[in-house]
C-alpha cells in the first residue's frame, strides 16, 4: 500500500520517515565519532565534518517530501488516547518537522565550509548574496554569526534538545507497543498491519 488508509501509514510515509530517522541518527554517528575518536591531525577529521554536513543538509530534502506528502495524504485515526496525549503528540509531531528543519539550516548558518555532494556543492552561507546581505543588515561580522549559530546547532540542539524530542518521541511509541497495546508504532514500521 503506497497512500496512508484511515488505519496505518503507507509505504511512501514509512520510507520518508525512517530515511530521515537514518540521516539524523548517520549524522550523529558521524559527528561523535568525530569528537571522540579523531585528533585535529588525524586524515578523517576534516572530511567527517563534510559528511557530517552532506548528510544533515540532506535533511531539508526529505523533511519536504515527508510534509508535502503528509499534506497530500489523510493521516491514520489516532489510536483511542486520553486528550492530552493526542494533543502532545500533534504538538510532538510539529516540533520535530520544526527541528528537521532548524538543523540543517542553522549548521548550514554556522559552517564554514561548503557542503560537498561530490557532483556539487551548496555554498558556505557566508558566500551566497543572501548570506551576505543579511551579515550587512545585521552589521555582524562572521565569525559573531558563526559562533551564535553554532551555540543553537551544538551547544543547544544537538547536545540536548534534539535527544531529549527523540528519546521522547520514541518512549512515547514504545509505551503505546508495550504498555497500551495498539498500533501505533506498528503503523510506522515495514509491512502490513494484521487485521
Amino acid at each position: 500500500m503506497i497512500k496512508n488508509s484511515e488505519r496505518t501509514y503507507g509505504s511512501i510515509a514509512k520510507w520518508f520517515h525512517w530515511i530521515v530517522v537514518f540521516c539524523f541518527l548517520a549524522a550523529y554517528v558521524i559527528i561523535y565519532y568525530r569528537i571522540w575518536f579523531l585528533g585535529n591531525d588525524d586524515p578523517l577529521y576534516r572530511p567527517s565534518l563534510h559528511i557530517h554536513a552532506a548528510i544533515g543538509f540532506s535533511v531539508i530534502l526529505w523533511a519536504s517530501f515527508r510534509i508535502g506528502w503528509r499534506l497530500m495524504n489523510p493521516q491514520p485515526k489516532m489510536s483511542v488516547m486520553p486528550k492530552w496525549q493526542s494533543y502532545t503528540a500533534h504538538w510532538m509531531h510539529w516540533i520535530l518537522y520544526f527541528f528537521m528543519f532548524a538543523m540543517p539550516i542553522s549548521g548550514w548558518f554556522g559552517f564554514g565550509g561548503s557542503v560537498d555532494y561530490g557532483i556539487f556543492q551548496i555554498p558556505t552561507f557566508r558566500e551566497t548574496g543572501i548570506g551576505q546581505w543579511i551579515l550587512e543588515l545585521f552589521n555582524t561580522e562572521w565569525d559573531i554569526w558563526e559562533k551564535k549559530w553554532d551555540f543553537f546547532h551544538q551547544d543547544i540542539s544537538g547536545a540536548w534538545v534534539l535527544w531529549l524530542l527523540i528519546a521522547t518521541h520514541a518512549s512515547a511509541a514504545l509505551y503505546h507497543h508495550f504498555v497500551q497495546k495498539d498500533d501505533t508504532l506498528k503503523r510506522m514500521l515495514p509491512g502490513k498491519l494484521e487485521k
